[in-house]
C-alpha cells in the first residue's frame, strides 16, 4: 500500500499516538493554544485530530511528527538507522563534496530506483474546482498579530510548494511561509536563494508567470523531505521515495507539467506573478517574537483538486518545544552523516531542540588540539547548514556524548577558558565555543571498586 497521510493517521491511532478532539474549535488562536499545550507535554504529547475545525467543521490534524516515536513511525525505522543508511549511501559516492552533491545523489542507483511513478486515477483528484475560495479551507491563524499589515492572519503552515525551471527541469519541493490574503490570493515568502526563489527569478527574467502547486498531505516522508535543508539540487520526490523504501506515486498537474503526490489530501494549483508582490507578515516565529512584515511573491490560485473527504495537516510555529523541532531530529541524523564525510575529525553532532532553527549545534570531535579545533570551526562555518549559526559548541567525543546536554553543560563550564576558547568569525556574528581542552588535574575515577559494586548490585537490594 502506498504511504499517505490518512494511512499514517490510522497507524498512529492504532499505536495510541493520536488523540481526537470531537468538539468545534476556532481557527483563530484556539486551535493553536491547544496544540501548544499538548506539544509541551512529556515527549511531545500525542498527535491531534480536530474533527470540527473552523466554521465549516472540517477535519484538521496537528502535531503529527511531534515526538521521536512518531518520527520513527513516519520513517519506518529508528533515527540512528536513518543516519547509518544515509552514511552508507554517501560512502558509495565517488567523492563527497559540496559541489553538485545533490546531483550525485540523484544519479545514485538507490535513488534512481525510487524515482516517482505516475498513478492513474489519483485520490488527490477525486474532486476539482476552478471556483476558488481559500477562506473556506481550515487554515489557522496561530498568533493574534499574524498578517496584521495586510490580508488575513491565516497561514498555510505545512504546504509543500512544488516548482520547476521554465524548461521543466530541476524540480523543487519546499515548505515556505504562505499567508492567505483573500479568497484566491496568497503571499508566498520563500527564502532568498532557495530552489523556489531561483525558479521564480528565471520566470521573472522572461516576464512570465511561474506555475506552482501547494500540496497538503501525501506521503509523510515527502513532508519531511520538503522541510529539511537537503543538499542543493537533490530531488525531494526521489529522496522521499528512498526514505520510505518505495517510489512516491505522482500525478501531473492540470495547469502545468509539475508532478505532485497522487495521494495528497488537497492540491492548490496557481501561478506566482512575475512583477507583483504582496506584504506578508508579521509572523509569529520560533524565536518567540514576530518576524517583521516584508514583500513576498503574489500567488494566484486558479484551481483546487482534492480528495472527497480530505484531512488538512497544519503545524504551529512558536517557541519550542514544537512539532517542527522534532521534525528536525531526522535531519540531525542526516546532517551528522554528511558532516562526518565532509570534515574529518567530526564524530557526531546534536541539534538541541531550542537551538535547531538557529543553525546551532553541539559537535563532538576526535581531537582536542586547539589549532585543529579552530580549523574545524572555520570549515563548519563554510557549510551551508552552519553559515548562519549563532553558536557551535565543540566537545571531546571521548568525554561527552553531544546529545547529553547535562553532560555538555558540565563540560562547558568546567573546561572552557573564556579568554581563549570563545571564537568569533570576522563579522562577529558567528560564535563557537571550544570546550574540548582538558584543565590540569587528574580525572575522578571509581577504579576497581566500580567493578565490585557492579558485581554486587543485586545484593544491595537497590533498584
Amino acid at each position: 500500500m502506498r504511504p499517505s497521510l490518512q494511512g499514517f493517521i490510522r497507524q498512529l491511532e492504532q499505536q495510541g499516538e493520536l488523540q481526537r478532539v470531537p468538539v468545534a474549535v476556532r481557527l483563530e488562536g484556539e486551535l493553536t493554544a491547544i496544540v501548544r499545550r499538548v506539544s509541551a507535554g512529556p515527549a511531545g504529547g500525542p498527535a491531534l485530530l480536530f474533527e470540527q475545525a473552523g466554521a465549516a467543521g472540517q477535519p484538521v490534524v496537528a502535531n503529527l511528527f511531534g515526538s521521536v516515536k512518531r518520527m520513527e513511525a513516519a520513517l519506518g525505522r529508528g533515527l540512528a538507522g536513518l543516519g547509518d543508511a544515509f552514511e552508507a549511501l554517501l560512502e558509495t559516492l565517488p567523492e563527497v563534496g559540496l559541489v553538485d552533491l545533490g546531483g550525485q545523489l540523484n544519479l545514485h542507483p538507490a535513488l534512481i530506483r525510487c524515482r516517482p511513478v505516475t498513478i492513474a486515477d489519483p485520490p488527490c483528484r477525486e474532486l476539482s474546482y476552478e471556483k476558488v475560495d481559500l477562506l473556506q479551507l481550515p487554515f489557522p491563524q496561530n498568533w493574534s498579530r499574524d498578517g496584521a499589515v495586510a490580508g488575513t492572519g491565516r497561514y498555510i503552515t505545512l504546504g509543500q510548494i512544488f516548482t520547476a525551471a521554465p524548461d521543466g527541469t530541476a524540480p523543487n519541493c519546499g515548505i515556505y511561509r504562505c499567508q492567505i490574503h483573500d479568497h484566491r490570493t496568497l503571499a508566498l515568502r520563500w527564502r532568498s536563494g532557495s530552489g523556489a526563489d531561483q525558479h521564480h527569478q528565471l520566470f521573472k527574467a522572461r516576464q512570465a508567470r511561474m506555475p506552482l502547486a501547494i500540496v497538503l498531505g501525501g506521503p509523510p516522508c515527502l513532508t519531511l523531505a520538503a522541510a529539511w535543508p537537503l543538499p542543493a539540487g537533490l530531488d525531494e520526490l526521489s529522496f522521499a521515495g528512498w526514505l520510505q523504501g518505495q517510489p512516491v506515486g505522482v500525478t501531473t498537474c492540470l495547469h502545468s507539467p509539475l508532478q505532485v503526490p497522487a495521494d495528497a489530501e488537497l492540491v492548490l494549483e496557481g501561478f506566482a506573478e512575475p512583477d507583483e508582490t504582496l506584504l506578508e507578515g508579521p509572523f509569529g516565529n520560533h524565536t518567540g517574537r514576530y518576524a517583521a512584515a516584508g514583500q513576498a511573491a503574489k500567488v494566484t490560485i486558479t484551481r483546487i483538486t482534492r480528495r472527497a473527504s480530505p484531512i488538512i495537516p497544519i503545524t504551529v510555529v512558536g517557541p519550542p518545544p514544537q512539532e517542527d523541532c522534532w521534525m528536525m531530529s531526522g535531519w540531525e541524523r542526516l546532517l551528522a552523516a554528511l558532516v562526518r564525510q565532509l570534515i574529518p575529525g567530526v564524530r557526531d553532532l546534536c541539534l538541541p531542540l531550542p537551538w535547531v532553527f538557529r543553525s546551532s549545534a553541539v559537535i563532538a570531535l576526535e581531537t582536542s588540539d586547539p589549532l585543529q579545533v579552530r580549523t574545524i570551526i572555520r570549515r563548519l562555518w563554510q557549510l551551508p547548514w552552519f553559515s548562519t549559526s549563532r553558536l557551535l559548541v565543540l566537545v571531546d567525543a571521548a568525554a561527552v556524548t553531544p546529545d547529553n546536554l547535562l553532560q555538555v553543560a558540565w563540560q562547558v563550564v568546567n573546561e572552557a577558558d573564556w579568554q581563549t576558547d570563545l571564537v568569533a568569525d570576522v563579522t562577529g556574528e558567528l560564535l563557537a565555543l571550544d570546550a574540548t581542552r582538558k584543565q590540569l588535574g587528574d580525572l575522578l575515577e571509581e577504579g576497581p571498586i566500580g567493578r565490585l559494586v557492579s558485581e554486587r548490585w543485586k545484593e544491595y537490594g537497590l533498584p
